[in-house]
C-alpha cells in the first residue's frame, strides 16, 4: 500500500490533538489536512477528495453525528473514523447507523489507531480490485461488440480524438469511461479509466459545468454521461465562442498595433534594391487586393479568369467606380476562360467606356499585376503545387522589366470586342506606344 498517495482529513477542535495526529500520521507517510469545525470540514470535503477522515464527535458548531450524516452525502466513498473523549452507547450506535467505518475513544492508543487506518484502507483497496475486475470483464464483453477487444487502446485513441474538441486528456478519459459504464460511481469510473479517484472527484464538477456529465440524486454519488452527439455539439459551441472572443480581442488590438508598428516601419525610399518572395496563398491574395485598392492612375493585369482572377477583376471595377481620376486599365486573359460570360459581362460597360481594355492570348506564360508603375507582383496567383511562389519587384529597374514583359505580351494579344461575342483579328496597331493611347499614362 502506497501511503504517500493517501490523504487524511483531521477534524477536531483541540489544536493539540490536531497537531499531534498530523505529526504522527505524516511520519507514517500520509498526507494530512486539519480543521477545527464542522463548517471547515464540509468546505474541504466539497473541494477535494480524502481517502480517510478522523472526526471528533463533539465540535463547537455542530454535533459530530450531524457532520457525519452530511459527509455521507458529500463524500460517501471516504472512510470515516469517529474519535471521541465522551463515549456512549447512544453515540456509537448513532454513528454506526449513519455509516461510520470505525469508532475509537480518547485517549487514543496510537498503535490501534494506525492499525485501524491501515486495515480500513487495505480493505477498501481489496474491494476496489474486485470491483475493477468485474468492471473490466463487463466492459470487455460490451466493447467487443462495438469497438475493440483491447479497451485500453480504444481509450487512448478516443481520448486523443476527444481532446481535439477542447477538453483535457483527463477530462476525456473520465467522460469516455462514464459513457461506457452508463451510470457509475467515482470509484467505478476511476477503475475503468485508470484516472486516480481523487482526480475523478476533482474533475467531475468541471465536466458538470461544461455540460458533459450530470449527477444522480442518490447516495452514494453516481454520475451519468450526456449523450455523445449532444456532448460534442456542446464542446464545439464552447470552442466556437472562445474563438469568436479571441478574434474580437485581436480586432480590438489591431488598430493600436498598426499605429505602433508604423512608427518603426521603414519607408519605401529607404529600401534597398531587392525582390520579395511570397509562397503563402492568402498573403499573395491580400497583397493583390491591397495593390488594386491603392491604384490611382493605371492597372495592368495578366490573369486567367479563375477564382483569383475573377476576384481581381471585380476589385478593379470597384476601384474604377470609386476613383476620382480616370484609371487606365489593361487586362490580358487566356482563351480557356472566354466562356466565363458572367464575369466578362461585368466588364461590358467599362470596356464600352474605354475604362478597361481587354485582350486575350491562347495561353498565359505568367501572371502579373502592375499598379501605377510603382508596385508589381509576378508569379502564380493561384498556386498549383507546393513550391509555387510569386515575386514582388520593389525598385524602378525591376518594375521596368516586368512592364516590358507585359507590353511584349500585349503586342502578341488579340482584342476582345466590348460586345463580348467575337474576337477582333490580331492587333497590330493597338499595342502602340503609351503616347498614342491618350487615356494611358
Amino acid at each position: 500500500m502506497n501511503r504517500a498517495s493517501h490523504s487524511i482529513l483531521i477534524v477536531d477542535d483541540e489544536i493539540g490533538t490536531r497537531d499531534s495526529l498530523s505529526a504522527i500520521l505524516q511520519s507514517e507517510g500520509y498526507v494530512t489536512t486539519s480543521v477545527a469545525s464542522a463548517k471547515e470540514a464540509m468546505e474541504k470535503a466539497r473541494t477535494r477528495f480524502f481517502d480517510l477522515m478522523l472526526l471528533d464527535i463533539r465540535l463547537p458548531d455542530t454535533d459530530g453525528t450531524q457532520l457525519l450524516s452530511h459527509l455521507q452525502k458529500v463524500a460517501p466513498e471516504t472512510i470515516k473514523i469517529v474519535i471521541t473523549g465522551y463515549p456512549s452507547i447512544e453515540n456509537a450506535t448513532q454513528a454506526l447507523n449513519i455509516g461510520v467505518d470505525s469508532y475509537l475513544t480518547k485517549p487514543l492508543d496510537l498503535d490501534s489507531l494506525l492499525k485501524t487506518i491501515k486495515d480500513k484502507l487495505q480493505e477498501r483497496e481489496q474491494n476496489e480490485k474486485i470491483t475493477a475486475k468485474r468492471l473490466a470483464d463487463w466492459v470487455k464483453k460490451r466493447v467487443l461488440k462495438t469497438q475493440s477487444s483491447d479497451f485500453q487502446k480504444f481509450l487512448e485513441k478516443t481520448t486523443k480524438e476527444l481532446a481535439l474538441f477542447g477538453v483535457t486528456n483527463t477530462q476525456a478519459k473520465i467522460y469516455i469511461g462514464l459513457n461506457v459504464l452508463g451510470v457509475a460511481s467515482a470509484s467505478e469510473i476511476a477503475s475503468l479509466s485508470e484516472v486516480r479517484r481523487e482526480e475523478v472527484y476533482r474533475v467531475m464538477p468541471e465536466l458538470e459545468k461544461i455540460g458533459l456529465v450530470t449527477r444522480k440524486l442518490e447516495t452514494p454519488r453516481r454520475f451519468l454521461a450526456i449523450e455523445v452527439k449532444t456532448a460534442l455539439e456542446t464542446l464545439i459551441n464552447i470552442k466556437r465562442k472562445a474563438m469568436e472572443k479571441e478574434i474580437t480581442n485581436l480586432r480590438q488590438k489591431k488598430a493600436a498595433l498598426i499605429a505602433q508598428l508604423k512608427t518603426t516601419t521603414k519607408s519605401k525610399t529607404e529600401e534597398q534594391s531587392s525582390t520579395e518572395v511570397f509562397s503563402e496563398h492568402m498573403s499573395v491574395m491580400a497583397k493583390l487586393v491591397r495593390m488594386i485598392k491603392k491604384a490611382r492612375r493605371r492597372i495592368m493585369l495578366v490573369s486567367s479568369l479563375d477564382e483569383v482572377g475573377t476576384v481581381l477583376v471585380r476589385k478593379i471595377e470597384k476601384t474604377i467606380e470609386m476613383g476620382k481620376n480616370q484609371i487606365s486599365t489593361q487586362i490580358i486573359i487566356d482563351d480557356s476562360w472566354l466562356n466565363e460570360t458572367n464575369t466578362l459581362k461585368l466588364m461590358r460597360s467599362k470596356m464600352a467606356d474605354k475604362q478597361i481594355e481587354l485582350r486575350h492570348v491562347e495561353m498565359l506564360p505568367f501572371n502579373l499585376l502592375i499598379v501605377d508603375e510603382e508596385e508589381a507582383i509576378w508569379g502564380e496567383f493561384q498556386p498549383r503545387n507546393a513550391g509555387s511562389k510569386v515575386f514582388l519587384p520593389n525598385n524602378k529597374a525591376q518594375i521596368g522589366l516586368v512592364k516590358m514583359a507585359f507590353n511584349n505580351l500585349w503586342m502578341q494579344s488579340q482584342k476582345v470586342d466590348e460586345s463580348l461575342n467575337l474576337f477582333v483579328g490580331e492587333n497590330k496597331t493597338s499595342a502602340t506606344s503609351e503616347g498614342e493611347r491618350g487615356t494611358h499614362i
